[in-house]
């Protein structure tokens, strides 16, 4: 009879375990992956409300100076001794970081050794600088291919 009851024992006692070893096979390897996507440089794109919102900003913000297509010949740009970041530009998007680009956004080009004619944009969300950081990577992406 004793011999019966650790034997239910060991039949209740052996799934919890293995539950418990599945549980925590699945976390590690969770947390791997995504340690090796941050790690890799991919992209998550933004929250659709933020992309939203980064567009505005770009468009009534950045766009006087940048232009609308990146290449830094917004109506402003005229006027300035220093002309605004071509952001179709491979080398520099080659050369340049995403937190390098968050910071010239948030903080302005006066903070980071650049032209004090950037200016400051600490009120903006998080989420909407990470999308206007996606819309001035997106200004990079190579042109697709025609055919003839």
């Amino acid at each position: 009879m004793g011999s019966r009851r650790a034997a239910d024992r060991a039949t209740l006692i052996a799934p919890r375990a293995f539950a418990a070893f599945a549980t925590a096979a699945v976390s590690l390897f969770v947390a791997a992956a995504c340690t090796a996507i941050a790690a890799s440089g991919c992209r998550r794109a933004p929250p659709e409300g933020a992309a939203a919102r980064a567009r505005e900003t770009f468009e009534n913000r950045c766009a006087t100076c940048h232009g609308t297509g990146g290449r830094g010949d917004g109506p402003a740009s005229r006027g300035l001794s220093v002309s605004p970041r071509n952001y179709t530009d491979g080398a520099w998007q080659r050369g340049v970081t995403d937190e390098q680009i968050r910071a010239a956004i948030v903080k302005g080009g006066a903070a980071i050794g650049k032209s004090p004619a950037m200016p400051a944009n600490r009120d903006l969300d998080p989420e909407v600088v990470d999308a206007l950081v996606a819309i001035v990577r997106g200004f990079g992406a190579p042109a697709p291919a025609t055919s003839d």
